[in-house]
Formats: C-alpha cells, sequence, structure tokens
C-alpha cells in the first residue's frame, strides 16, 4: 500500500508538513450561508436552499448511509482497505450542480477517470503536489463529466485554478451534489482512494489520509473520530 519511500521514513506529521502555507479554497464560501451536517444520525432531507452550501465532516462515521452493493461486498478491497466501511475520511462540499471546484495548490494532474458503481466517485480527479519536501496526493471526487475533458497526466495546475465542477446525480455516483475533497501521504495506484474505511482500519487512515481542514481552514469544529451518540 505505502511506496518505498513513504515506507522506509514512516508517515509524516500532517499538521508541521501543511503549518503555515498558503492554500486556495476547493470550493469559493465567501458570502455563502453554511449548514454543517452530522451524518452520524440519519438526515431525511439533504436538499439545501438557494444560495446554501453545506459540509460534510471529516472522520465522521455514517451509520446506513453507504448502502450500495460497492459497500455491502465487506471482502472489495480498495488500495488495501476492505470490511464495512463507514468511516468518512475526507470532507464534503455540497451545493448546486455546476459548482466550481478548485486546485488547494501549486501542482500537477496525477490520475482521473470515472469511478462507474452505485455510489462511489463518478467522475474524480487526484492531483500531486511537494509541500515543504513532502508528497502530497488531492482526490476531488463527484465531479461532472466535463471536468475529466481536457486533462493529461502530468498537467500543471496552479493554486485556486478551477479544475472541475460539480457533477449531477446521473454522473456523480447518485449523491446530492458535492466535492468529496481528500488529502494522502500514500501515492495511488489509480483514480480511487477509499473515501470511508472500515473502524479496524481507521488508525491507519488517520495517519494516511489527513484532515483536509488542514487546508481548507477551520469550517466547522471537533476533532478526532465523531461518533454515533450513545443511546439509552
Amino acid at each position: 500500500l505505502e511506496s518505498p519511500r513513504m515506507a522506509s521514513k514512516g508517515l509524516p506529521d500532517a499538521k508541521k508538513v501543511f503549518a503555515g502555507g498558503s492554500y486556495a479554497p476547493v470550493v469559493d464560501l465567501t458570502g455563502k450561508k453554511i449548514i454543517v451536517r452530522d451524518f452520524t444520525k440519519p438526515v431525511e432531507d439533504e436538499s439545501l436552499p438557494e444560495g446554501t452550501f453545506d459540509i460534510g465532516r471529516y472522520n465522521e462515521m455514517r451509520p446506513g448511509m453507504y448502502d450500495t452493493d460497492l459497500y455491502k461486498d465487506t471482502k472489495n478491497s480498495i488500495e488495501g482497505y476492505a470490511g464495512v466501511r463507514n468511516i468518512h475520511m475526507g470532507l464534503d462540499i455540497g451545493g448546486p450542480p455546476g459548482t466550481p471546484v478548485c486546485s488547494f495548490a501549486d501542482g500537477k494532474i496525477f490520475k482521473f477517470g470515472y469511478n462507474a458503481p452505485e455510489g462511489d466517485y463518478g467522475h474524480v480527479i487526484i492531483t500531486s503536489h511537494v509541500i515543504k519536501d513532502t508528497p502530497v496526493w488531492a482526490l476531488y471526487g463527484h465531479l461532472s463529466a466535463k471536468s475529466c475533458g481536457f486533462k493529461y497526466e502530468g498537467m500543471e495546475v496552479k493554486k485556486g485554478q478551477v479544475i472541475g465542477w460539480f457533477g449531477t446525480e446521473k454522473e456523480n455516483g447518485n449523491w446530492p451534489p458535492h466535492v468529496h475533497f481528500q488529502l494522502s501521504f500514500v501515492e495511488p495506484k489509480t483514480h480511487d482512494l477509499p473515501g470511508v474505511v472500515s473502524l479496524n482500519d481507521h488508525p491507519k487512515s488517520e495517519r494516511q489520509f489527513p484532515d483536509p481542514r488542514l487546508v481548507l481552514g477551520q469550517l466547522y469544529k471537533g476533532e478526532g473520530l465523531l461518533r454515533p451518540a450513545a443511546t439509552s
């Protein structure tokens, strides 16, 4: 799973890697009303009033959300991750279809493609970056089909450059329109990363997939694994 370079050196301290850097927002939320979702419990209505965006939290256990065949097959492995995968390792920003998605930093197009199964990413782009001499990859999932047009591996991208757009449910894996943004210290093998992981795999995933708020800012409060509230 790990590249030889990362395996020999160990995974870096994410806070040190990203501290003091200047990063662009993946989605421009200036002047927008924002709803922070709590998916540790069922959400019956995910519709958004006009002009409103929502945030889906990182490191959040989401029981019952991932119910398509892609997740029911607990032996299916994505980059070495399997089991009952329901802990979200990216950060979601939801809004209208066609909302622009920007690169958070200077880098290159690493991989892009279409993950077709229902509940998957749909159209996805992965960028590569070097921050403080540390290789970093960033995944942008649930994009529109046109997002992957006119792209090639190794293509340079600039901080704040539009690289894609929110896809509709017909092209984004059948999800409400949003972007799933995920950081990785481990080089992806293809245009995919495990966006949700099992509790068994969670300890290593926190080290490999750092908190996106380290580059996006504190869009909400809360640290550590976000679990459903205990019931009596």
